[in-house]
């Protein structure tokens, strides 16, 4: 139990004093991110913080080895947040301010996670631990580094290859496609598409809004229905030959079409375009590939 209580005690020590590191860590990334004091010396200059606080707290601590375990700890755990933060999913910044959106919980989970391994491998008799603590996590950690553009592609290209939305696009003429938003959440994942058509002097400019959802999502009747009213305007909605419906309102520049295409539903909502042009549009859809996708995204 003694031998127990010897390692169980550091180990949430080392976890604290990871705790408490990760957040001087981060708000010196937040304050030099987007500087250009900050560039390349950025990294630097958060492992030196890392190292530094590690030594000093793992010695308030009392951590055994307090030297190499502050100095190890702290080198794994900004290796770990890098890490993290390659193949974690980063919101926008804006939402919380100048402070790092990964603080909670890629920040903490990197400094937590890294001075648990570093007491762990200091004061377990099994040496490989400290083995695989200086060797495989930071040649993994740096590699996720290396390769963040392709591993944000992957995953983008996995999740529409996995959302269950079927994989078509319309080819519109004269439109190009601008965005793509993949929504794979709740019940009724959907791909949104947007479609613009430049302003020239014989004509304004005009977008077509498409959302694609798998064919069993609902019907093209009660998708148009679902919606009777938008911003005070009363929404009308009209059967097509085809089992397809329109939605207009008086009031409203926008129209939109419901129908099934491809193997999916689709709705296209149109600003500055007709009823035969959405309807037009329907021929067009062809597959696509899940990378062609992510590419425009």
């Amino acid at each position: 139990m003694r031998d127990l209580s010897t390692k169980v005690i550091p180990m949430w020590r080392a976890a604290l004093i990871g705790l408490i590191t990760a957040f001087p860590a981060a708000v010196i990334s937040a304050d030099l991110q987007g500087e250009e004091r900050g560039g390349p010396a950025l990294p630097a200059v958060t492992l030196l913080a890392a190292m530094s606080l590690g030594a000093l707290g793992a010695r308030l601590a009392r951590l055994p080895r307090w030297g190499v375990t502050g100095l190890v700890g702290g080198a794994v755990a900004w290796l770990l947040i890098g890490a993290l933060a390659v193949l974690a999913p980063v919101p926008e910044s804006e939402l919380i301010g100048r402070l790092p959106v990964l603080v909670v919980p890629v920040y903490v989970a990197g400094g937590v996670a890294g001075f648990a391994l570093a007491v762990w491998s200091l004061t377990s008799p099994v040496r490989w631990w400290a083995v695989a603590l200086v060797t495989v996590v930071p040649l993994v950690s740096w590699g996720a580094a290396q390769r963040e553009p392709q591993i944000r592609a992957w995953l983008e290209v996995h999740g529409f290859e996995t959302s269950g939305v079927p994989l078509i696009a319309p080819r519109i003429e004269g439109y190009r496609l601008v965005h793509v938003d993949l929504n794979a959440a709740g019940p009724r994942p959907s791909t949104w598409l947007e479609y613009w058509r430049d302003a020239t002097p014989d004509r304004g400019f005009s977008e077509i809004q498409v959302t694609v959802w798998p064919a069993t999502a609902s019907s093209p009747r009660d998708s148009c229905l679902a919606v009777t009213e938008n911003l005070g305007a009363t929404l009308h909605c009209t059967p097509l030959p085809g089992d397809r419906w329109v939605r207009t309102g008086a009031g409203s520049g926008w129209v939109t079409l419901f129908a099934r295409t491809g193997g999916a539903l689709v709705m296209l909502n149109g600003s500055g375009v007709t009823q035969a042009d959405l309807v037009a549009a329907l021929p067009t859809f062809r597959p696509v590939t899940a990378r062609d996708l992510a590419a425009i995204s």
